[in-house]
């Protein structure tokens, strides 16, 4: 979706006032979400009455997916579950989409050892966890061909599946559903009207809600409270997205003495740009602004010039994106252009175990694929 496209669609999924024909296109958006509704209830109704077939592979699979468009956090969210696992002694690896590739079939983008393929093979989140997690990634549309692929070229391990809660052709062993704390309903309405890709009575299928970009354990806990008739005695966690580290277009990470209270021009490709700007003031980096692309945009090398040449005009310290955006640069950089990725980490209120607990539960009796 083209960086306009998506402005005039948050205007239609949003209630703010507006003219005339906003008003229109808002009546249009609810008509088409009732035929969704539809949609939905046949494709995941499929599911629920046995007539789609569910295929299992030969390894325990942890599915992370969300209810809504528009950046829940779910790559963090991957990650940590992959940490969590590694803690446990698990070996752990990732299969995914990998959303923007120009091929659809299954592609192993790192061996746990090294990166294989590029963002424009493999999609940039993979490319990203497979730099940063030292865990085997592979990507494919059909996530049972890639877990396969996976599990043939890099052995047993535990399978963590990106984005797979409305894709029920896999079989889970634990379904954990990421939700915005400061919205986890988004709303409450249904795509194109609204941000919701099923209706909230799909939390059902969850069996661990995560509640991510929680602005401290208050927040996480007045979510918690709305959703508790909706979850029952199901666990639920809330954790907020923490800057831990830089790292320069080499890879090398500046010292914290270097990058923290530092004025930055911040830039990137998200879904939700200002959760990356609060983070990294939070981290205690100046701001001084934030430019912000189409979600998952490739950059040029006009842009990221342009963007070095007006870092300069405000004094900036450093260009700072996010790993994503990182693993999109372009190749020949400006030469004396400062660069930083932010090494962003999730921070659960309950305690640093509370994700390994829930997952060491869930794959009791698990051993390595003995």
């Amino acid at each position: 979706m083209s960086r306009r496209a998506e402005s005039l669609w948050r205007r239609v999924a949003g209630d703010e006032p507006g003219p005339a024909w906003l008003g229109l296109l808002r009546g249009a958006a609810a008509a088409a979400s009732g035929l969704y509704a539809l949609g939905v209830w046949l494709d995941q109704g499929s599911y629920d009455l046995g007539l789609r077939r569910v295929r299992r592979l030969p390894a325990p699979v942890i599915g992370v997916g969300n209810l809504a468009v528009g950046g829940t956090g779910k790559t963090p969210l991957v990650m940590a579950v992959v940490q969590a696992l590694a803690w446990l002694g698990l070996p752990a690896g990732v299969i995914s989409r990998g959303y923007g590739r120009k091929q659809s079939g299954p592609l192993l983008v790192g061996d746990g050892r090294r990166v294989l393929a590029d963002a424009a093979a493999a999609g940039d989140e993979p490319v990203l966890m497979a730099r940063r997690l030292g865990a085997p990634v592979a990507v494919g549309a059909d996530r049972y061909e890639a877990g396969r692929l996976l599990l043939e070229r890099c052995g047993a391990r535990v399978l963590v599946a990106d984005d797979l809660f409305q894709h029920r052709g896999l079989h889970r062993d634990l379904n954990i559903l990421a939700l915005d704390a400061g919205d986890p309903l988004a709303g409450g309405r249904l795509l194109p009207r609204g941000r919701l890709r099923e209706p909230a009575s799909a939390l059902r299928r969850a069996e661990v809600v995560v509640l991510t970009r929680a602005q401290g354990p208050e927040q996480g806990q007045r979510a918690k409270e709305l959703l508790a008739w909706r979850v029952g005695r199901r666990p639920v966690l809330s954790c907020g997205h923490v800057i831990q580290g830089m790292e320069d277009a080499t890879g090398r990470a500046p010292a914290p003495e270097d990058w923290r209270g530092a004025a930055v021009l911040a830039f990137c490709g998200l879904a939700a740009p200002e959760s990356f700007r609060q983070s990294l003031r939070q981290a205690g980096m100046t701001v001084l602004d934030l430019v912000s692309f189409g979600d998952h945009h490739r950059f040029t090398p006009a842009e990221i010039a342009q963007l070095w040449e007006r870092a300069q005009t405000l004094s900036a310290r450093a260009l700072v994106c996010t790993g994503k955006d990182a693993v999109r640069l372009p190749a020949g950089l400006p030469p004396d252009a400062a660069i930083w990725s932010a090494r962003l980490e999730l921070e659960f209120h309950e305690g640093p175990l509370a994700l390994a607990g829930v997952l060491s539960r869930a794959l009791a009796g698990w051993e390595g694929g003995a």
